[in-house]
């Protein structure tokens, strides 16, 4: 059968600075990066799997909390690519609902386990900063 997320990339010509995206039929361009390791504007490589781990994690978050009848407020995952090798991803969540201790425990399990977080665990490196309720 047909698999449920596809993406498809194009590199129209061998000089081309950006490679033509579908990710299951939305179209975008990804910026490839120069031979000097510099990070071009616009979605990269790096900066789409940073976008993959940011949003699986704001979802895993607002429904653990929803289903734990908390109003999240707003949720905001950060994820930066620290250059390396391997690189490491270092991501900042932020919970605008206060989250009592032991929940936020239980909370900071969900966040460790979402499954873009599991898919790339054991290949890279992920820090993570998790903040909850008001600054």
């Amino acid at each position: 059968g047909e698999p449920n997320v596809w993406s498809v990339a194009r590199l129209p010509a061998p000089e081309s600075e950006a490679a033509d995206l579908s990710v299951n039929g939305l179209e975008l361009s990804c910026a490839v990066p120069d031979d000097e390791g510099a990070e071009p504007a616009g979605a990269t490589p790096f900066g789409l799997l940073a976008a993959s781990l940011s949003s699986c994690t704001a979802m895993s978050v607002r429904t653990f909390l929803v289903r734990w009848r908390i109003d999240p407020g707003a949720v905001t995952v950060r994820v930066g690519v620290q250059p390396g090798v391997p690189p490491m991803l270092d991501r900042h969540v932020t919970v605008a609902a206060e989250v009592e201790p032991d929940l936020r425990e239980q909370l900071a399990g969900v966040v460790d386990s979402t499954p873009v977080t599991v898919l790339l665990r054991d290949a890279m490196t992920i820090r993570t900063v998790l903040t909850t309720g008001a600054p």
